[in-house]
């Protein structure tokens, strides 16, 4: 009985969590402007936190290599997942522990807009979301 009142407190902060983002009118993040990446490529140091990205707008050109310095924050383990433009493929993806920095390398083939999130149980819903523009 106790573990399923611990399970819907955390269940209830979370959706809590999701309501106050959607309601916020803005976007977590924003744009960020890229770290160089040298020989035309671009490095984006990200920030993962509970529960979103900084920045979380990424704007790159198409066959551009992008390498994001993942730098983990929060007090749980996250995870940057590129996905397909449909969502529906792992294209990409690293996790990180608390305290800890991954990079991770991408390079986009064609102009699209790529949904990128935590897919750890929650989070996504919880608003740790983002997205890569190639133009």
């Amino acid at each position: 009985m106790k573990s399923q009142r611990v399970m819907l407190s955390a269940l209830v902060g979370l959706l809590i969590i999701a309501s106050l983002a959607a309601c916020s009118g803005g976007t977590i993040g924003g744009t960020k402007a890229p770290v160089s990446g040298g020989s035309g490529g671009k490095s984006f140091n990200v920030t993962a936190t509970e529960f979103e990205f900084k920045p979380n707008k990424f704007e790159v050109t198409a066959g551009q290599k992008i390498t994001f310095k993942i730098t983990n924050k929060g007090t749980v383990e996250h995870n940057f997942v590129i996905l397909s433009p449909d969502g529906s493929q792992e294209l990409s993806k690293i996790t990180t522990q608390p305290g800890e920095t991954q990079t991770l390398e991408f390079t986009p083939t064609e102009a699209t807009t790529y949904p990128i999130d935590c897919n750890i149980a929650g989070h996504k819903e919880a608003g740790m979301v983002g997205e890569l523009i190639v133009k």
